[in-house]
Formats: C-alpha cells, sequence, structure tokens
C-alpha cells in the first residue's frame, strides 16, 4: 500500500470541499439521489487514497490531515460508532447528515434558511 503525495492529498483536500459545496446546494434542492451518487464517488476517492478501506473503515488518523478531510473521516467514524436502531445498515446518507451537520458553513447560513 502506498501512501498518497502531500500533492495528492491536497487535490483530495479540494475535491472534498467542492463536492461538501456541491452536497449542500443539492441538499437544499433536495436532490437525495445526486447527493448519494456524488457522495459515493467522492468515498471512493477517498478509499483509492487509501485513507478508508471498502467497509468504510479510517485507517489513518484524521487530525494529521487538512480540515475538511480530516472531517470527513471524523464523521465516519462517529457514524460507524453511533448506535444503530434495528441493526440499520450504515448508509451513505448518515454518513452525510454527520459530515454536513459538522461543517460550519451548513450551520451557520443554511440550515436555519431550511426552516
Amino acid at each position: 500500500m502506498t501512501q498518497p503525495t502531500i500533492e495528492q492529498l491536497q487535490a483530495l483536500e479540494a475535491e472534498i470541499e467542492h463536492t461538501l459545496y456541491t452536497l449542500i446546494d443539492l441538499e437544499l434542492d433536495e436532490a437525495y439521489q445526486e447527493m448519494t451518487t456524488l457522495f459515493a464517488k467522492l468515498l471512493a476517492k477517498v478509499q483509492a487514497a487509501h485513507l478508508i478501506d471498502y467497509k468504510l473503515d479510517v485507517l489513518v488518523e484524521p487530525n494529521n490531515y487538512a480540515s475538511e478531510t480530516c472531517i470527513l473521516l471524523e464523521s465516519l467514524l462517529e457514524a460507524k460508532n453511533r448506535p444503530n436502531k434495528r441493526h440499520q445498515l450504515l448508509t451513505h446518507r448518515i454518513i452525510l447528515k454527520i459530515w454536513l451537520r459538522k461543517n460550519r458553513h451548513f450551520i451557520d447560513e443554511l440550515l436555519p434558511q431550511m426552516f
């Protein structure tokens, strides 16, 4: 397993940030199917960088990475550690909800507009 280069991690961070803002826009438009598809593609890129495995287990220490990457990895850890009602499967939607709620822009500006 090769470690990603600094340039690859910077590109991944930019991709994560871009995807986050796109997902926020899709959330406002209630385009949930597109959100799931886009988020699945992002998780595949994070997996290709060897930060997570196919079971969505985090393989690295989140605090060693840039802010949006760190928040995404922490969201995955939190989603995995949550008690599941009726043994629900961990879904992209669950992880996505946690991730969006950890983002300051979403909490401060967009969430209040939704009500």
